[in-house]
């Protein structure tokens, strides 16, 4: 039996809905389908042919996950799923879905696709994420983040690459990007588009104080050490777009590549430089849209 794992964003609106239809579509289907209580208990009407079990039974029997929301939804699953490495099939209930590859109309017939062999699954990178002498590491898929927590005056991020040092940047913040988060914050910060499967993080600082200091591009098998001087004495940290503290600045940052990666399975439609013409209008003649 193949098992098929439901996860979703339950604060969108339309969820219940989308839910509703999918287990409506699936009920004759061959294969099992998994859902937590979390969404059990948001349904008006329980199919009878889900069944809903805890979160580690769903990750420890799924063959694949059908992540239902947005790209925001799909960090999320690969923050859950983490290193058990289940592929990750997005079904886009709306907004910018440069990572979900599948629509609600479709998912029943991308995920038979799967099973059937005819979908490539691409292998995404993930920055391993180290604050200070803590030994727990947080795992991201799009990027990393430090910023002035709230300061009016800039900082000062120290970042070395393999030990040496790089830059000294005077600016708001920093970003560092995997090739998946190229075409989030770092992208609206004037950074580079990178291909996907690239082995590359990007280093991006946010409004530095000196104009020719510019985003660079290096290779992923690097690690990145970053200290940070304020004269508020902290600094904030974020990652994949969550905040996550608020620290003091004799606190180190670590950066490296993750041991696993993200398994996203990627359907016809939803080809990369498609998505690039599609989401940001490459090829349009503005001057047609003149009055």
């Amino acid at each position: 039996m193949k098992y098929v794992g439901i996860l979703a964003n339950l604060q969108k609106e339309i969820i219940k809905l989308a839910l509703a239809n999918f287990f409506e579509e699936i009920k004759d289907s061959q294969y099992k389908f998994l859902a937590g209580y979390d969404v059990k208990g948001i349904l008006e009407k329980i199919p009878p042919h889900v069944e809903f079990v805890a979160m580690d039974d769903l990750l420890g029997l799924s063959h694949i996950v059908a992540s239902f929301g947005g790209d925001g939804t799909i960090l999320r699953s690969a923050e859950i799923i983490a290193d058990r490495e289940i592929p990750i099939i997005g079904v886009n209930l709306g907004g910018l879905g440069f990572l979900t590859a599948s629509s609600l109309e479709k998912a029943k017939l991308h995920i038979d696709d799967y099973f059937n062999n005819r979908l490539i699954v691409e292998d995404r990178s993930l920055l391993k994420l180290n604050i200070g002498d803590e030994e727990k590491s947080t795992y991201l898929l799009n990027d990393f983040v430090v910023d002035k927590a709230g300061f009016s005056r800039l900082i000062k991020i120290i970042t070395y690459v393999d030990e040496k040092l790089l830059n000294s940047y005077i600016a708001d913040g920093l970003i560092i990007s995997t090739p998946t988060g190229s075409t989030a914050y770092s992208l609206a910060n004037g950074g580079p588009i990178v291909v996907p499967l690239t082995d590359t993080f990007i280093i991006n600082p946010i409004c530095p104080h000196t104009l020719s200091n510019r985003p660079i591009v290096i290779s992923d098998k690097s690690a990145i050490s970053i200290a940070i001087e304020s004269e508020m004495g902290k600094f904030n940290v974020f990652g994949d777009g969550q905040f996550i503290g608020t620290f003091p600045q004799e606190t180190k940052i670590h950066l490296r590549k993750a041991d696993f990666r993200v398994h996203l399975v990627q359907t016809p439609e939803h080809e990369f430089y498609t998505i690039l013409r599609e989401k940001l209008g490459w090829g349009e003649d503005f001057r047609l849209k003149r009055d």
